[in-house]
């Protein structure tokens, strides 16, 4: 048996990267889609409200994650070791309080965090949670026939 098991050990990190990914994405969708609902009925609307509501949000949000992904200048655009190398501290990618709270969610809680240089950058979880969020917005129309 080889010293390192680098092939297992990059797929963890890629495992555990993705895990934490999909978590936050799950976590917008889902306060996302309570809070439509709850506006939906406070207003009125019902859960047709909710839907449209949830469409809207979901573009927002993907406009937000759009322009936060653009890069800055061209230094952005290189490979993550080309970049920041002048820097002496890193700036860490997951200091939101919304990524704190999404680590206590069942399935991070009990896995460790993937490296700071291998995590996808909040942007890019919130990329992935408006994509969820227009699927949910779809998926209340097409499957469970939301008028």
């Amino acid at each position: 048996m080889p010293p390192t098991d680098a092939l297992g050990d990059r797929l963890r990190v890629f495992g555990r990267t993705w895990l934490d990914a999909i978590t936050y994405a799950i976590a917008v969708a889902v306060l996302t889609g309570v809070g439509a609902l709850v506006l939906g009925v406070a207003t009125g609307g019902g859960i047709v409200r909710a839907k449209y509501l949830l469409f809207v949000a979901g573009w927002v949000l993907l406009a937000y994650a759009t322009v936060r992904l653009w890069p800055t200048s061209p230094d952005d655009v290189g490979t993550p070791p080309t970049r920041g190398v002048t820097e002496s501290i890193p700036a860490t990618n997951d200091s939101t309080r919304f990524q704190a709270f999404v680590r206590t969610l069942p399935p991070l809680r009990w896995v460790r965090p993937p490296p700071s240089e291998k995590r996808v950058t909040p942007p890019g979880k919130l990329l992935l949670g408006s994509l969820l969020v227009l699927l949910l917005s779809f998926l209340m129309e097409t499957v469970f026939g939301v008028g």
